[in-house]
């Protein structure tokens, strides 16, 4: 190779077009979840919302078990977490932070709701409709933000 087959090099107004370009598109593809994130927020949702209902029903029935329920809702959230990082590509930037807190909420709005149901609220569909409901605002809401990064 002589000099003459080497490419000019970019003069710096040039090289700064092309650098601000390359952290605009790369900015813009790592800023927000991807669908498998999103996927997975919207089935947690789902899941622990339709078997917050489940549990309260079974608790209505004497002698109902909540072991099929509560096996159903753990074989499907196994399934959307499995697909959610078997498809995901690469972590996105502030993703992961943001991840820690959609979970962290989740789980303290499941957990607590749980012990409520099983202690002070046994069978109450109201609570339950309302603890469901709650679980699926903070998933679909944080799922829809994702969505629109």
């Amino acid at each position: 190779m002589n000099e003459t087959d080497m490419p000019t090099a970019p003069d710096a107004d040039q090289a700064r077009r092309l650098l601000a370009q390359a952290d605009q598109i790369g900015g813009s593809v790592r800023t927000g979840a991807g669908w498998p994130q999103i996927t997975l927020l919207l089935g947690l949702g789902a899941i622990s919302s339709l078997g917050v209902i489940a549990l309260a029903y079974a608790a209505q029935i004497p002698g109902a078990s909540i072991v099929l329920p509560m096996g159903a809702m753990l074989v499907w959230l196994a399934i959307f977490v499995t697909m959610a990082l078997v498809f995901a590509q690469t972590a996105k930037r502030g993703f992961g932070a943001r991840w820690g807190l959609y979970i962290g909420g989740w789980s303290v709005l499941w957990v607590a709701g749980i012990i409520l149901a099983g202690s002070v609220f046994v069978g109450d569909l109201g609570f339950a409709a309302a603890h469901a409901a709650a679980l699926t605002l903070l998933t679909a809401g944080c799922a829809l933000y994702e969505a629109r990064r």
